[in-house]
């Protein structure tokens, strides 16, 4: 065993625990040569005078001088100070056969410490550093920069022509045969009232309801009567499941037409996202306010270290780096924004996850990059496109996919060989209606709904999607279609993943392809009110492509793999949809 310096939380006799992490430096006992010793300092060959080291002030005879404690109340200032001096965070320790001592970081600071990443030198990397918010413009927005000055701004225009002939010929068909431009079959299913209103109400209180559960829990812990690390995350889990769970059943029970389901489930998938973003974001800040405290705690504590030596502001830099990357972390101030800084927890209130849940995105941030005001011709414009874009999914819809449909009904009376036979027959007539929704399906959202959106709130990042249609892999298609929500997987699932189970990034990239293949099939299921698994099997199948992807025999053929994502756009959904509908 070691010689230690006793330590001022025990008597004469004893001596101080093992500890030999963080070690900053050593104490040389003695004076320097080129220097006369000082005043009551100890000579180049007797003991360190421990009279003079914070951890040794149970040394009474001598530290009661040095403190001034003596007299009538001397011995209870001593204690006092003894008191005092036990809760510094460091200590020292003499080495064994030298005449010199070690200064040791107490096993609490050290945690703290360890816990943040400061270790050799290492600043600590935050945790949701991951994602950056900007202003930005989608690829198809007029005052996009990069859209305004595009050579094949031509094809876009053609495009919608072709959309508006096409629903010119299927008006014209309709009057034809039916004395009437359009089919109302759909239209009656969106708009029945019972339905709707119902559907609207559950809808409201599913969105706006979520506020009385997410702050008050975050509130809760924040005051430190929840700790999140052990509880609050449990808590929030299983919130997320009842809401799930809840809102689906209740689907389920009002037997609503496929139209509400979807949208119902669809909108409570975004808002389970939101929620989740928000807890888990604010829970980890939660984590790091406390390290904060504790902390400035053990600085304040340090800063009363009686002592000329460097060692005890080398650990001062060293926890004020720390202080420093915490505050960092707590605090957001987006680039060229005036405001003040949104610092934890000063951002749980109210208004901020209402403001919130109403913004496009599912990735909670302290703070985004935000417009000044409203373009109101802007929104008119989008709002407008909206409604044309949902009237040409309709028709679409009434004219070639609902014949179709129900031309499957009447195959399910008829033997398996008898409805494989007449499978490919029903996947080319839906393939080309099928596109036309994907593609319009895609634009509604992404490129019209979530720009009003971001309008209207003032929300500057517009970036929603990338040059999707440019993919020549899986894994870039996933990037890109969907940017929202690939951001709440990367976050949330990805990285998570590898952090807290500690797994491979391949492993990290199956579970978030099968999180991902598991909420689609359950949108499926409520859609078909069939539980099959194709969706599932089929993009967890993207997985292995990935992988052949980057093969020789594919890598750096773009055209061959653009070629076979736009096979894949081109037939998935239609073959997707007459499996669940004929099998």
């Amino acid at each position: 065993m070691s010689q230690r310096a006793p330590s001022s939380t025990s008597n004469n006799n004893s001596t101080t625990p093992p500890n030999t992490t963080f070690l900053l430096g050593e104490l040389q006992t003695g004076t320097s040569s080129s220097e006369p010793p000082s005043p009551g300092s100890a000579s180049p060959t007797s003991d360190f005078d421990d009279a003079r080291l914070p951890a040794n002030v149970a040394k009474k005879p001598v530290v009661a001088g040095l403190l001034g404690v003596g007299g009538e109340h001397g011995e209870k200032k001593f204690q006092e100070e003894v008191k005092r001096r036990a809760s510094i965070p460091v200590r020292l320790e003499k080495i064994r056969g030298k005449e010199k001592y070690r200064l040791v970081i107490d096993d609490e600071l050290r945690k703290l410490l360890a816990g943040g990443g400061v270790v050799g030198g290492k600043k600590r990397k935050k945790k949701f550093s991951d994602l950056v918010f900007t202003k930005r413009f989608t690829a198809f927005d007029h005052r996009s920069p990069e859209a305004a000055s595009s050579p094949f701004r031509g094809f876009y225009t053609v495009f919608w022509m072709s959309v508006v002939i096409l629903i010119l010929k299927l008006a014209a068909t309709s009057y034809k045969e039916h004395g009437r431009l359009f089919g109302i079959d759909i239209l009656s299913i969106m708009f029945n009232p019972n339905n709707l209103i119902d559907c609207l109400l559950v809808d409201a209180a599913m969105f706006w309801g979520s506020t009385l559960w997410c702050v008050p829990l975050q509130k809760a812990i924040a005051k430190d009567r929840i700790s999140w690390g052990r509880t609050g995350w449990v808590l929030q889990m299983v919130w997320q499941a009842l809401y799930l769970g809840v809102v689906v059943e209740y689907t389920l029970w009002k037997d609503w037409p496929w139209i509400q389901t979807v949208f119902i489930v669809l909108h409570c998938l975004v808002m389970l996202m939101k929620q989740h973003s928000y807890a888990f974001y604010n829970g980890h800040l939660s984590d790091v306010y406390k390290r904060l405290l504790s902390l400035e705690k053990k600085l304040s504590e340090l800063r009363t270290v009686d002592t000329s030596e460097g060692n005890v502001e080398d650990f001062e830099r060293v926890i004020m780096d720390e202080v420093s990357a915490c505050n960092a972390e707590l605090s957001s101030h987006v680039e060229g924004d005036d405001g003040p800084k949104v610092v934890y927890p000063q951002n749980l209130t109210w208004w901020n996850y209402f403001e919130y849940i109403h913004f496009p995105t599912v990735v909670y941030e302290l703070a985004y990059p935000r417009t000044k005001t409203i373009n109101w011709p802007y929104v008119l414009e989008k709002t407008t496109a909206t409604f044309g874009v949902l009237g040409i999914m309709i028709v679409v819809s009434q004219h070639l996919i609902l014949p179709v449909v129900l031309q499957t009904h009447t195959l399910r009376l008829l033997p398996l060989s008898t409805r494989l036979q007449s499978f490919p027959y029903i996947l080319l007539d839906l393939i080309f209606p099928f596109m036309i929704e994907y593609l319009m399906a895609w634009y509604l959202i992404w490129e019209l709904i979530l720009n009003v959106l971001a309008e209207v709130t003032f929300f500057a990042d517009r970036g929603f999607y990338g040059p999707w249609w440019n993919s020549t892999t899986w894994d870039a298609f996933a990037r890109d279609w969907n940017k929202p929500v690939h951001s709440f997987l990367l976050r949330h699932v990805y990285h998570s993943s590898i952090s807290a189970w500690h797994v491979s990034r391949g492993t990290a990239t199956v579970i978030t392809f099968l999180l991902s293949a598991l909420v689609h099939e359950l949108v499926m299921w409520s859609l078909f009110k069939r539980l099959r698994g194709y969706l599932l099997v089929m993009q967890m199948s993207q997985v292995p492509l990935v992988y052949v992807s980057r093969t020789r025999l594919l890598k750096d053929r773009e055209v061959l793999g653009n070629v076979i994502f736009w096979m894949g756009i081109y037939t998935g959904p239609s073959f997707l949809c007459s499996l669940y509908l004929i099998i």
